[in-house]
């Protein structure tokens, strides 16, 4: 018998890579959904034996759907392969029922495994219904979405707390737009605006973070840091995150890219000089929330116009 199996990911990129890293021999016919609400309305009117579910998607995303599917009279098996392997989002997906979970990107052996594991596979031929094109910026969102989860997993770890991770935004901004998003945290006194520059292989950037007003009491707290009224102690406390997000982001940005990056050391960033921007700069955008702490922080990576032709060689294997 020919299993019918939903691949449901909002990234272009995500369901070719898994698709692609399906058994060839497997006896199965591949669909695809783009989020959440399109999955459950596929499920509606087709009997699907299994479903690759992302967590991070906009409309309903991964917990959304598997909430609603424990209502569904005969539900698909799920397995869950996502971008955000914090140990709490493992437990969680495993709560409602969930058989596996998958990191992304997801390896051939490991789908192999977990299908036979799970006594899924059976010998055939795997077939789609679809064509999958994937634009440039819908590849760098994934890789982005990929590296945001791993820095999500170690600041999580180390504050020993749930981190939500919304979905990247890629966006090209013009010298203007770039001023309007950074003057006022570079002008604020009561705000620090932490930079680290990384290149590599013809690739430069600048990785941004500002932590919003309002959270340095309970970042201090995690940390073990009581007293955040000094302008001290709360740049420690900024220096301390950006340390940890900067690196995890990196690591696996340069992973992905297969380009060693060398970072410099974070600084503050004190004033925003008008020659600082190109024209247009590939930005993308991730904003960290603690929602059980009230913390916010924001992380920008961005890509000046001249890496942008070679960041783009770099990444085209990943979407053909």
């Amino acid at each position: 018998m020919t299993l019918q199996i939903l691949i449901c990911d909002d990234s272009a990129m995500a369901r070719k890579h898994l698709q692609r890293n399906l058994p060839k021999d497997w006896q199965a016919e591949v669909h695809f959904a783009v989020n959440g609400v399109d999955a459950l309305e596929q499920i509606s009117t087709t009997k699907f034996d299994l479903i690759f579910l992302d967590l991070n998607m906009p409309e309903l995303d991964g917990y959304g759907v598997l909430q609603q599917l424990q209502h569904v009279a005969i539900a698909p098996k799920v397995i869950v392969c996502s971008a955000d392997i914090q140990q709490e989002a493992l437990r969680r997906v495993l709560d409602f029922g969930a058989l596996g979970f998958l990191k992304k990107p997801s390896k051939a052996d490991e789908i192999l495994v977990l299908l036979k594991t799970h006594q899924l596979y059976q010998t055939g031929q795997l077939s789609s219904d679809t064509d999958i094109t994937v634009d440039y910026d819908d590849a760098l969102r994934e890789i982005c979405n990929v590296a945001m989860g791993k820095a999500g997993a170690s600041i999580a770890q180390v504050l020993g707390t749930f981190v939500d991770l919304p979905i990247p935004k890629v966006r090209r901004l013009n010298r203007g737009e770039m001023k309007m998003i950074l003057l006022p945290s570079v002008d604020d006194q009561d705000l620090q605006v932490i930079s680290q520059g990384f290149i590599g292989d013809g690739i430069s950037g600048e990785a941004l973070l500002m932590l919003q007003e309002g959270s340095y009491k309970s970042m201090g707290q995690l940390m073990g840091i009581n007293d955040v009224s000094s302008k001290q102690s709360r740049l420690e406390i900024q220096m301390d995150t950006a340390n940890i997000l900067f690196a995890s982001f990196l690591t696996g940005l340069a992973a992905q890219l297969n380009i060693p990056f060398c970072q410099s050391h974070p600084v503050v960033l004190s004033e925003l000089p008008s020659e600082r921007f190109d024209e247009q700069t590939l930005a993308v955008e991730i904003s960290y929330r603690l929602a059980e702490h009230q913390i916010v922080c924001d992380l920008l990576i961005l890509f000046p116009y001249a890496s942008l032709p070679r960041l783009e060689r770099n990444i085209k294997y990943l979407v053909e």
